[in-house]
């Protein structure tokens, strides 16, 4: 079996311009690759005016809809068609008809077709063909035609526009004939519509910066030469499967069937963990040892710590082979001390020796990782990477992500020298800006739009299991999407004299209101 980049995936980048800054997103079309046809998308028309009102949405994850019987599809999450015109409507009053919309991934949901359509792939790293994905997205664009039309209909509405990135679950947009039934659902001839291929959008003042988030830091969902997604094998075209998708197929596409809102806990280990207590194991130790490292990161920024510092006032400094050498602790340790994952770690041997092998693996694990994993430790006020000094108990913001994102940043400051504010989803936790500092001084506000979905966290769904009296295991099989809040978060992002100015905000309304409203995030309707 010969096994290769297709010619089109290596040389979309050299031929089209991937990674140059041409003063706003990097609109090209998108990539090509036997047998799907060249893309028809006209150039899109800018409108006049550099620092204009956006508004950053992500994941909403529109996916199969309703079946024959008109019941819908267990694995539909994007079910409140009245809640995003009302909340289109109210964008667009806000900005007057002239604001920059941008989908920030994961729009489609194309990892979960339906019963009948299975995809094994080729191998463990290469998933569906083209022609399979391009029937998927026609059939998922015709689940969703009216809310696509709504998206539509903003578009066109004053000098609105429309901004869409790919996501690690909508990445085969990147391949013209799977972008084609969205481009027409969205009307793109209309020049309104801004297909971003790079996977990296920005204001055309190069100050605000989007990525779905999945490139970041070792994500178990990222590609290995982004945007460059497509295989060949023996002469046709397949998607490159990162571990992340074959973690998704295993556990949540049927789970989902069983568990309505597994997939709609953040993070989502949250899901998995409840449904592990209900069910017992579902894969390899191996599998659950790197679904459990890699989500600890997606930990929220909105949390309030003391941790013990330096006698200068200082963060701590961590000793990265002491950090190490903790083996599968450096894991547990960062985990609150009653999660059941901390649980299932010290119950399992299997897990211990698969969570102690990556700890030491700088391939799998790099040191930023490492550091974040520490923070978190240190944020329990316990030394355990550090040596033996005498230290200071500080108050701060947990960030165990910032030296993931500042490693991330000098690859996105070298195209984008201007930025000062990042925006992406990905993990569907909301959050409100906090700042990173960058190599070379400066810093960069970073902001995450969470979720155009309805999600709960944890707290949210304990508490909704507590109401209904049941222990979260069961809770799990029997609370339904209806149950979660009917709130959905957004950035938006304006300019007073100039400078930029961003925030994270909620809308909140039910499909039977007549009008919705927006809240701060975080608000009590929205728990």
């Amino acid at each position: 079996m010969k096994i290769r980049p297709t010619l089109s995936g290596i040389f979309f980048c050299v031929f089209l311009g991937c990674g140059t800054d041409r003063g706003h997103s990097q609109t090209v079309g998108p990539q090509t690759a036997p047998p799907a046809a060249a893309s028809i998308t006209p150039q899109y028309r800018a409108p006049s005016g550099e620092q204009r009102k956006i508004v950053l949405i992500s994941d909403l994850h529109l996916g199969l809809g309703r079946n024959a019987d008109g019941r819908w599809n267990p694995m539909e999450d994007f079910r409140w068609t009245a809640a995003l015109k009302g909340f289109l409507a109210e964008i667009s009053r806000w900005g007057n008809d002239a604001v920059d919309l941008v989908v920030v991934g994961d729009f489609l949901e194309l990892w979960q077709p339906p019963d009948g359509m299975e995809c094994p792939g080729v191998s463990l790293e290469i998933g569906c063909s083209v022609d399979f994905m391009t029937r998927l997205a026609s059939l998922v664009v015709r689940a969703h035609a009216a809310d696509l039309a709504l998206v539509r209909d903003f578009s066109m509405r004053g000098e609105n526009r429309l901004h869409v990135i790919p996501g690690n679950h909508d990445s085969s947009l990147l391949v013209a004939s799977v972008w084609q039934p969205l481009a027409d659902a969205l009307d793109v001839a209309s020049g309104r519509i801004d297909f971003v291929s790079s996977g990296t959008w920005s204001s055309r003042d190069g100050r605000i910066v989007a990525e779905h988030g999945h490139q970041i830091g070792l994500d178990a969902n990222r590609y290995s030469s982004w945007p460059a997604i497509l295989r060949e094998v023996n002469g046709t075209a397949y998607l490159e499967r990162p571990w992340g998708e074959r973690f998704v197929q295993v556990l949540f596409n049927q789970a989902e069937k069983e568990y309505e809102i597994i997939d709609n806990l953040a993070p989502e280990t949250v899901g998995a963990k409840y449904r592990l207590q209900d069910r017992g194991a579902w894969t390899s130790a191996g599998d659950i040892a790197r679904f459990i490292a890699f989500n600890l990161f997606e930990t929220s920024a909105r949390q309030e710590i003391v941790f013990l510092g330096r006698p200068d006032g200082r963060p701590p400094e961590f000793d990265m082979k002491i950090a190490r050498d903790l083996g599968y602790r450096l894991f547990s340790e960062a985990l609150a001390d009653q999660d059941p994952w901390r649980a299932q770690i010290e119950a399992n041997d299997d897990l211990k020796r698969e969570m102690t092998a990556l700890a030491a693996d700088r391939s799998r694990l790099p040191d930023p990782e490492v550091r974040a994993l520490c923070e978190q430790i240190a944020g329990k006020g316990k030394r355990l990477c550090q040596l033996p000094t005498a230290g200071s108990r500080l108050q701060s913001r947990l960030i165990p992500r910032r030296h993931i994102l500042a490693q991330h940043f000098v690859q996105i400051l070298h195209r984008f020298p201007g930025m000062v504010v990042f925006v992406y989803g990905h993990t569907h936790q909301w959050e409100k800006g906090w700042r990173v500092d960058v190599t070379g001084g400066g810093q960069v506000t970073v902001f995450n739009t969470g979720a155009f979905q309805r999600i709960t966290d944890e707290s949210g769904f304990l508490a909704r299991a507590e109401r209904k009296g049941v222990a979260p295991a069961q809770a799990l099989r029997v609370l339904q999407l209806s149950d979660l809040p009917p709130c959905y978060t957004a950035v938006r992002i304006s300019y007073e004299s100039g400078a930029s100015r961003g925030e994270t905000i909620q809308w909140r309304m039910d499909e039977t209101d007549s009008a919705g409203q927006i809240l701060e995030p975080g608000s009590s309707a929205c728990q």
